[in-house]
């Protein structure tokens, strides 16, 4: 089993809903974008998968791609919805 490093997060304040929040320190996972989480792997080969189907149809790689990373979007805000999504997305920033 790989030992995953951890650092201390130091104790700071948050907003939300206006409201000041204090945050206790924590250790936190460190291996890079992988700590927070996948860092859109999925998202990327689900793109790729499409933008793959519309190169065979006949499309130019360029919108091939842009229909790709649209659709893989699209599937994204469906399946976590608008509040999971951004909580997501700030996560991977």
């Amino acid at each position: 089993m790989i030992k995953i490093p951890k650092t201390w997060v130091k104790p700071h304040f948050i907003t939300r809903n206006g409201k000041r929040i204090k945050i206790k320190g924590h250790w936190r996972k460190t291996v890079g974008s992988k700590a927070k989480g996948r860092s859109g792997e999925r998202f990327k080969k689900l793109a790729k998968e499409i933008e793959r189907e519309y190169i065979k149809k006949g499309y130019s790689k360029k919108r091939a791609r842009e229909i790709g990373r649209a659709t893989a979007g699209k599937v994204f805000w469906q399946k976590f919805g608008k509040e999971r999504g951004k909580r997501i997305l700030r996560r991977e920033r």
